[in-house]
């Protein structure tokens, strides 16, 4: 117990430099959880787009004309592009994934929801718009993405109606399993121009592209995601923003081109395919990168910050080995005065702890499409690292305190 009241009691000494010690530890602290939440977010990425991408070939849909106002003008010959979709739905596995335009009213922990692309454009609006997507039925089992809870009977139904025949209904969907505690199986969302009714939760930690952009900044984690259907007349006119999905095929890329650029033709619309894994293994290496950086970055700051702390701690047991020595003559040990050293600098990392505890929490980080939030597992991490620098950094100065014991106290020798 007089270990820890001598210890809280040194806190009022030099108080300056003890805050300067506090703010130090805790930009550390920080630093480290920023790049390991950096390092963690690069890995997740990766392992996510493999998830999607692994065992599968995907090529993807693209127009090739030469100005919107050229593809608008045979946008008004809907039959041009519904016959192309239906031709290329009898040859290849085409899935279609666009942006679902889903808008809530305010809740509580709404934020984690939100869609970051529109988040300045909506600010003061009463509706917010949500991550979402709309997709053709066959989304679900291409992908291998299941329900934990509810079933995909009434979706599938509705993907087969037109758009004019979902007037007055409740539209079914599919939500995120971040949703679950907010929302439940039958409840009735309202919208400005639709109603929806929840049928299904996604099982956890499953992941797609945003918007259905073939990019890897833009894998999303559907826990925070709406998944409506898409009508039957809506799909075959979005068929410029589908992926041909294989599990295996024997065809070489060309051929396939080859094959869609025929039926493009014959339908007289001026449509491709290309392939986007080009543009994957670039984002693949540069992510690479990104971890390396960080891990070098760990290991920079924890040698600098290890090094600073062997200074700061050492010279601070010199300069009050007086007191250690006094406090010796009237019956401490060294033992008592080695864990003295020790709970001084927890209590330091703990107020450091606190600070930064309360700093991150406050503010999340962007990167690229996503507001990251706090995690509870990397911040513990973080401050194990710490803990175990200052561990490590402690036992020299108690090291030399064993070592030589009054003479290290008294003379500093």
């Amino acid at each position: 117990m007089n270990n820890l009241k001598y210890s809280i009691r040194e806190l009022k000494n030099s108080l300056f430099f003890k805050i300067l010690l506090i703010l130090q530890l805790m930009l550390v602290i920080i630093l480290t959880y920023r790049i390991i939440e950096s390092k963690n977010y690069q890995n997740e990425k990766l392992s996510s787009m493999n998830e999607i991408i692994g065992n599968k070939i995907i090529y993807q849909i693209a127009l090739k004309y030469d100005s919107i106002d050229e593809f608008l003008e045979d946008q008004k010959d809907e039959n041009k592009f519904s016959n192309f979709a239906l031709d290329i739905d009898k040859n290849f596995n085409m899935v279609i994934t666009v942006l679902g335009e889903i808008k809530l009213p305010y809740f509580n922990g709404i934020e984690k929801f939100l869609d970051n692309d529109f988040k300045e454009s909506e600010q003061g609006e009463e509706m917010k718009s949500v991550y979402s997507l709309q997709c053709s039925p066959n989304f679900f089992d291409t992908f291998n993405i299941g329900l934990s809870e509810g079933n995909l009977k009434d979706f599938e139904k509705f993907s087969q109606l037109n758009s004019v025949e979902w007037e007055n209904k409740y539209i079914p969907i599919v939500l995120g399993n971040d949703y679950k505690g907010i929302f439940n199986i039958g409840d009735i969302i309202e919208n400005k121009y639709f109603n929806y009714k929840v049928v299904g939760f996604i099982e956890e930690n499953k992941f797609f592209l945003d918007k259905g952009v073939y990019d890897l900044s833009r894998v999303k984690n559907l826990n925070t995601f709406i998944i409506t259907p898409m009508p039957k007349d809506i799909i075959n006119a979005n068929v410029s923003n589908a992926f041909l999905v294989y599990n295996s095929d024997p065809r070489e890329f060309n051929e396939v081109k080859q094959e869609v650029e025929s039926l493009a033709k014959n339908n007289k619309v001026k449509i491709s395919v290309y392939d986007p894994n080009e543009n994957i293994d670039t984002f693949t290496k540069e992510i690479k990168y990104n971890i390396n950086l960080n891990l070098l970055l760990i290991y920079i700051v924890g040698i600098f910050a290890i090094g600073g702390f062997v200074v700061i701690f050492c010279n601070r047991v010199l300069d009050r080995r007086k007191e250690f020595s006094i406090h010796i003559m009237h019956g401490a040990t060294i033992s008592d005065i080695c864990l003295r050293v020790i709970i001084e600098q927890f209590i330091l990392v703990f107020i450091s702890t606190i600070i930064a505890y309360s700093y991150l929490m406050l503010h999340s980080v962007n990167f690229v499409t996503d507001v990251v939030q706090f995690q509870y597992g990397t911040f513990a991490k973080s401050i194990s690292i710490i803990i175990g620098a200052i561990i490590l950094v402690s036992m020299i100065p108690i090291y030399y305190i064993k070592k030589y014991k009054l003479n290290y106290l008294i003379k500093g020798e």
